[in-house]
């Protein structure tokens, strides 16, 4: 009996210490960067919760960070550079020009040598695997990102670098904490689905994920043709009542924007674009804006050169169709079927055109 309770607690300890990553991050500055503290920022738990600092001096131009975490978690490093005499509060300096300037992102996993060039900028050497994968993310961004020829990556860009990222990265943390973008706020089934189920079975059942796949199966129910749009009746810029219930027979988007949200404004286009292409299909349009000032809220609509029906209570995110939608942030949207049912919530950009052509042929 004793030698099976030993064993038994010899087991237990084995797993305790297998669930701890160890780390040593050492780095190097040259003497033309004037920090004398290095700032170690990273997830507070396996879930990627809030972001605890530690903190050591730079002395001889050489910091170091050690210690033990849950799991490989993403690092960043700040250099810290003493304010010129003399600077005013608000005021840059000229180390404070470029976001990447003296900061370095990594994961914390194993031992990993981090050196700062003259510029500031870091490289690595060392760490183990998922230190790897995370490498591996950034080579990929760094090649797709030519082909944008300068324009800044959207949402769609992340979309199809994460999900070839966990394609070929199943049973990584790096995945799952990419996952972020996509799981923080509403979850769109069409996207985190397929990266759901591309992840390894460890990586499924890893803390982060559990905490969010909930929030996935009600996501993937909300759009299943299954729940009834909620109705609603909200005044136009005349004044007019327009509910919900008219629109049954069509296909309808309902639209949540803001004059001042500028994602919205650019997204426009694109949900324009839509209608024109599907106006005569059997598909609708209606725009609910979330603005307080009528005059902002019109002139945006003219500038943007909207078709459809535009809908406000001038009650912003208090109102009362915001609260019966559930509706976070904006922009966001619902597909309504011609039987009232929800099969679709925020398609955006390339999204939006293809659920609809697969829906009207």
């Amino acid at each position: 009996m004793k030698k099976i309770i030993l064993f038994s607690i010899f087991c237990l300890f084995a797993i305790t210490i297998k669930a701890q990553t160890s780390y040593t991050i050492k780095g190097k500055i040259p003497s033309t960067i004037k920090a004398d503290v290095a700032i170690m920022s990273y997830p507070s738990d396996e879930k990627g919760g809030p972001w605890k600092d530690d903190t050591t001096a730079i002395r001889n131009g050489e910091f170091e960070f050690k210690g033990t975490i849950g799991r490989p978690q993403m690092g960043e490093i700040n250099l810290i550079v003493p304010r010129p005499e003399g600077l005013k509060a608000g005021e840059q300096s000229s180390e404070d020009t470029n976001n990447m300037k003296n900061v370095a992102l990594f994961y914390l996993d194993g031992d990993i040598d981090i050196s700062f060039n003259s510029d500031g900028m870091a490289s690595y050497t060392g760490g183990g695997r998922e230190e790897t994968a995370w490498r591996d993310y950034d080579k990929i961004c760094t090649e797709r990102s030519k082909t944008l020829n300068g324009e800044a990556p959207g949402i769609e860009f992340f979309e199809e670098v994460i999900t070839e990222f966990i394609k070929g990265h199943p049973d990584s943390y790096v995945s799952v904490d990419l996952m972020d973008l996509f799981t923080q706020s509403s979850i769109q089934p069409n996207i985190v689905e397929p990266m759901y189920n591309a992840l390894s079975k460890r990586m499924q059942n890893s803390e982060k994920v559990l905490g969010w796949v909930e929030k996935l199966k009600k996501a993937k129910l909300a759009v299943s043709g299954n729940q009834t749009a909620p109705e609603f009746t909200v005044n136009d810029a005349e004044g007019n009542p327009i509910s919900l219930s008219t629109y049954r027979g069509s296909y309808v988007l309902v639209d949540f924007w803001a004059s001042w949200c500028v994602p919205c404004r650019a997204e426009n286009p694109n949900v324009l674009a839509a209608y024109e292409k599907y106006k005569d299909k059997n598909f609708q349009v209606i725009g609910i804006s979330l603005d307080s000032n009528k005059g902002s809220w019109q002139k945006a609509v003219a500038e943007d050169k909207l078709p459809w029906k535009q809908l406000c209570d001038f009650k912003a995110d208090q109102s009362e169709v915001v609260k019966l939608y559930e509706i976070y942030s904006v922009p966001a949207n619902v597909l309504i079927d011609p039987n009232g049912k929800i099969i679709g919530k925020n398609l955006r950009g390339k999204a939006l055109h293809d659920k609809l052509a697969e829906l009207l042929k």
